[in-house]
């Protein structure tokens, strides 16, 4: 699994001669992605070999029509087949057809948000400023989800994410935040490929004072995997997201005034 950042896709690839226990792989690779609650998945089966008939694409049809139901739009990159005959008969508009991944990503409209749908993005120029304001989206955001336990972790989360993206990579910053189900999930992507890590060893074997750590990253990741249930970095060709969840209380049925999305509109640059 990587990430498109330019677009907010996650891209699935598939290599090999097709069978029942590559479709189960696809659905595991399906299962990680919708935790992320990517606005699309793109599935590459260009380098596909078919390889037992049909009943060995049976289980396909099955992982993309769940994954739909989830509201991820699919976009499937392959060859005319019997793999893309079968899945033009799913009753679903949310499943589109390349024959190529890049014609695919060259056609979405980047970080789509469906509504109503507990989600925000906004693009930032790399500027110490994008700090402050991404704070305020997260605080903005639990307000109007009713997540106010997890306000005072998620914007330290933030911050440190945020603050790393904009003295390290100095690109265009792109920063999600969603609800979905129990966690409140923050990630920040950049253009730049060069991977933060949190190392609590030292070059000699020995424990790395913690304090020495948070001065050499620079933007506390040791804070950061404190405060969040979990994190980690995903890769991809055009560069990488950094995430983190935290746990968080399943918010209440959306009111009609929570419908209205954050837009990049009312926080200044």
């Amino acid at each position: 699994m990587a990430a498109h950042i330019e677009t907010g896709a996650l891209v699935i690839t598939m290599a090999g001669r097709w069978s029942v226990g590559q479709a189960y792989s696809l659905q595991r690779a399906f299962e990680r992605c919708a935790a992320h609650q990517p606005p699309y998945v793109a599935v590459d089966f260009t380098r596909v070999v078919p390889e037992g008939g049909m009943p060995a694409l049976l289980p396909s049809l099955v992982v993309l029509g769940q994954s739909c139901r989830r509201g991820i739009t699919v976009l499937v990159c392959a060859p005319a087949s019997a793999l893309t005959g079968l899945l033009r008969r799913l009753p679903t508009t949310r499943i589109r057809f390349y024959p190529r991944l890049t014609e695919a990503l060259s056609r979405i409209r980047p970080y789509h948000l469906r509504g109503p749908s507990r989600r925000v993005h906004r693009r930032f120029t790399p500027s110490p400023a994008a700090v402050g304001t991404a704070r305020r989206m997260v605080r903005d955001c639990c307000e109007r989800w009713r997540l106010d336990g997890v306000t005072d972790n998620a914007q330290l989360v933030v911050s440190e994410l945020m603050a790393n993206a904009v003295e390290h990579a100095g690109t265009e910053i792109d920063l999600t935040i969603c609800h979905h189900r129990h966690h409140l999930r923050i990630a920040v992507a950049d253009r730049h490929h060069g991977a933060p890590a949190l190392d609590h060893k030292s070059s000699d074997g020995g424990d790395r004072d913690p304090r020495q750590e948070l001065s050499l990253r620079g933007r506390g990741l040791a804070l950061v995997a404190r405060s969040a249930t979990n994190w980690g970095v995903l890769g991809g060709t055009d560069g990488k997201v950094v995430w983190a969840a935290l746990a968080a209380p399943r918010a209440a049925r959306l009111r009609l005034s929570d419908l209205a999305l954050i837009s990049g509109s009312g926080y200044p640059a």
